[in-house]
């Protein structure tokens, strides 16, 4: 589950909890209409409140969240280019050592067949 995910579902959670407890204290409390009123739009500003405060909060820690992502994919995407780059450097190098080598040994090929000939007209 996503880090998105959980925030989205704490603050679900935290707004259907406070607005059911909220309520449920309200009506079971031995007051007057108006008094009751008064204590249930006191709550819902409450409530309100809270929500504006957890979103916030959620959204804070979603950036530092999303930024630490972001700095680590980019070391990543270094280290790899790097790694990439030593790996194809080490090629090259083989590849050239084995060109040399096989420069050599045809030289060397030369060399023993000229002797052949030599030889082999005397």
């Amino acid at each position: 589950m996503s880090n998105q995910q959980k925030g989205k579902d704490l603050l679900i959670g935290a707004i259907v909890g406070g607005v059911l407890g909220a309520a449920t204290a309200l009506l079971f409390a031995p007051k007057s209409g108006r008094e009751l009123r008064s204590d249930i739009a006191g709550q819902a500003q409450a409530v309100s409140e809270k929500t504006v405060q957890i979103a916030s909060t959620v959204s804070q820690k979603t950036q530092e969240v999303a930024k630490t992502v972001s700095t680590h994919a980019t070391d990543l995407v270094g280290k790899a280019k790097e790694t990439a780059s030593n790996v194809v450097e080490s090629v090259r190098s083989w590849k050239e050592s084995r060109q040399e080598e096989q420069v050599e040994a045809a030289e060397e090929v030369s060399e023993a067949a000229e002797d052949l000939v030599i030889v082999g007209n005397r």
